[in-house]
């Protein structure tokens, strides 16, 4: 198959793209380009709406931590005056000149834990095809952002809760924001057990491990990444008002 088959093949014949991808393992920058461009079309239609949000937010947070520390009113002034204001350029920065570069970097760091934890497991791996399928099991988050540009397009608003967070979510944008279970339940969506399904097989094809095994290693390896994850908001817990 070549890449454009692949790719579609992603959707109704997963086993035999990862079988493909496995064998052509150079392939995996199709995907880094595939993930840049959805992440940059997403980009592109929220980024007003998402910079007069953060403003917003930046303001309101600035406001309740300047009240708890109980500063005189032109001291209050001056400090909103230094406060840092959301740009189109700087969200464009923050999203994909940092953003791209950190996946890439989780890709790589994925692909390593993968292929030495499935040789202690029994498995055959090698390396490119270990960073290869994992690139590749990215695909349904590729789908997860079109989608969202479709939505923001169409609906004209930013999606407020991600994943299933709605289920814990508050009133209080500052309150979800400190709260683990709701940062974490963000990143539960149906495209991210897609993703593990496609890393499941992967893995299967690229090591040869089980289907079980591989099923486990793709669930450690997310929640761990999970885990990570949750730092910020365990930092902004000790330093943002309550």
């Amino acid at each position: 198959m070549n890449a454009a088959q692949l790719v579609l093949a992603t959707i109704d014949r997963p086993g035999k793209a990862m079988e493909g991808v496995v064998q052509r393992p150079r392939i995996w920058w199709i995907m880094a380009v595939l993930l840049a461009i959805s992440l940059a079309v997403l980009t592109a239609l929220s980024v007003d709406l998402a910079v007069e949000l953060a403003n917003e937010r930046s303001e309101a947070m600035m406001e309740r931590m300047l009240q708890a520390q109980s500063l005189s009113e032109e001291q209050m002034q001056m400090v909103r005056e230094r406060g840092q204001t959301m740009t189109t350029p700087r969200y464009w920065l923050t999203t994909l000149g940092i953003g791209l570069p950190l996946a890439a970097l989780g890709w790589v760091v994925r692909g390593t834990v993968i292929h030495f934890s499935s040789m202690a497991m029994g498995g055959v791996s090698t390396w490119p095809a270990t960073f290869a399928i994992t690139a590749w099991a990215h695909f349904s988050f590729v789908v997860r952002n079109l989608l969202q540009a479709g939505y923001v397009r169409w609906g004209g608003a930013l999606i407020e809760h991600q994943g299933i967070s709605f289920l814990v979510a508050e009133s209080d944008w500052l309150a979800n924001s400190r709260n683990l279970t709701y940062s974490a339940l963000a990143q539960i969506d149906p495209f991210v057990l897609w993703h593990l399904a496609l890393l499941t097989i992967g893995i299967a094809v690229a090591t040869r491990l089980s289907r079980g095994k591989a099923a486990v290693l793709a669930i450690i390896v997310w929640a761990f990444f999970l885990g990570m994850s949750l730092v910020p908001t365990l930092i902004g817990r000790a330093f943002m008002p309550g």
